[in-house]
């Protein structure tokens, strides 16, 4: 005759040892995913775009990509100030239009949509990494 184990009871196949270290082996996985999730949303990396408050002589740095860029403000001696602003254009979308008139220009950056519309005019940094 076979028994039939009692009903909401522990399993008595696991020892309470097995179980402890069940228990920590899951709180370790919640705490990884919890760090990854916090170093996600709070990482050390500044990736706020500054596009829009970019002005002409201003240095900036794409953390963004080439078809999403993201500025960041830099100091114009900075290692990573890899462009500089020709010209800020906040009355135009049209990169062709904006920045043709613009001396030097080597690239544009277009902002439309989110209430904000604007053309940057840029070119690569001469000062970048002088002292």
């Amino acid at each position: 005759m076979s028994q039939v184990p009692p009903p909401g009871g522990l399993n008595a196949s696991y020892t309470s040892a097995q179980i402890r270290r069940n228990r920590l082996i899951f709180l370790g996985l919640v705490l990884v995913l919890a760090s990854m999730v916090a170093f996600w949303a709070f990482g050390p990396y500044d990736t706020k775009d500054q596009s829009a408050t970019l002005k002409r002589g201003d240095c900036f740095q794409n953390i963004g990509t080439d078809k999403e860029a993201k500025t960041k403000k830099l100091d114009c001696t900075d290692p990573h100030a890899d462009y500089k602003v020709l010209k800020m254009d906040k009355d135009s979308v049209v990169d062709t239009f904006s920045c043709s008139d613009v001396p030097g220009t080597t690239g544009s950056l277009t902002q439309s949509g989110s209430g904000e519309w604007f053309v940057v005019c840029f070119k690569e940094n001469d000062d970048k990494g002088k002292k």
